[in-house]
């Protein structure tokens, strides 16, 4: 009877420890698309049949609450949740190029702009939305797309990645393309606007690198020119960096790309300096 006892307990733990190393993270795939089958018509659901395919350590588990994202332009490939053993799987695969873990960033703006509701979003003496845009302004917590005009031309926000990683979004931070403070100040007075949300709450370093491809490859696909971003993720070599080679995407496809070198680190030292993004730092500050 004392063995059974004894047994019992060793079991419950190798069980505990199996639920332990197979919990769902948010991981970004780099796929190769040449061998996407010509069954699938859109890559979602060539993404979606590979997470289908893998084994499911839970069998409650929604395959769709998988997939979070599919990325068209910033690169082929798409970020989900899945647990050490379907990753290990999935890389066994020939389309696959690289994981990346997910990340998060932080705001890099000493006085960072706010955004939506201001004399600043006027579309007076604006010209008409060119012909060629196709991004839209979505409704949300304390926004409708009616405030967008001629100036203001798209309002999206990006939250799954961060939403994923068990982080709320606060009332004050609205789950809408709304900025927390609702004003701005005009930095490009004549130009069209399009805001991609993708950075919750200015007290906190979370900005998922998951929802931050997803505002880029949206603007990339919206038919954006310019891609300006203050945001930084934690310094790594460029074929690790998902922003560098997000961007590098965008200028292969004429968008120019524009992004702070950030607030923090050694000196000699910045964020976003891949060669083929224009890198902005102050000269000067006013605060000690």
């Amino acid at each position: 009877m004392g063995l059974c006892y004894m047994i019992l307990p060793l079991l419950l733990s190798m069980l505990l420890q199996i639920n332990t190393d197979e919990e769902y993270k948010t991981y970004i795939i780099h796929m190769n698309n040449s061998h996407k089958p010509a069954s699938f018509l859109t890559n979602e659901s060539w993404h979606r049949s590979i997470l289908k395919s893998l084994p499911s350590p839970h069998a409650d588990q929604d395959d769709s609450e998988r997939l979070l994202y599919s990325y068209n332009h910033v690169m082929p490939g798409f970020s989900a949740r899945l647990t050490p053993s379907q990753l290990s799987e999935l890389e066994k695969s020939p389309a696959h190029v690289a994981t990346h873990p997910e990340s998060f960033g932080q705001l890099y703006t000493t006085h960072s702009p706010k955004f939506l509701e201001s004399e600043s979003f006027s579309d007076k003496g604006m010209p008409q939305v060119p012909e060629r845009w196709k991004g839209k302004c979505e409704n949300g917590t304390a926004f409708t797309s009616s405030l967008c005009n001629k100036k203001l031309i798209g309002a999206q926000s990006f939250s799954k990645g961060l939403k994923a990683a068990g982080q709320p979004i606060l009332e004050y931070d609205y789950d809408s393309p709304r900025d927390s403070l609702g004003t701005a100040r005009g930095v490009a007075p004549r130009a069209h606007v399009a805001m991609y949300k993708v950075l919750w709450s200015e007290d906190t370093i979370f900005s998922a690198s998951s929802d931050v491809l997803a505002g880029m490859d949206q603007a990339i696909a919206d038919g954006v020119d310019i891609i300006s971003l203050s945001i930084g993720l934690q310094r790594v070599p460029y074929y690790e960096d998902v922003i560098a080679i997000a961007l590098l995407s965008a200028i292969e496809k004429g968008i120019v790309v524009v992004c702070s070198a950030g607030n923090d680190g050694n000196s000699n030292s910045m964020n976003n300096g891949a060669p083929w993004i224009t890198t902005v730092g102050a000269g000067t500050l006013d605060r000690s």
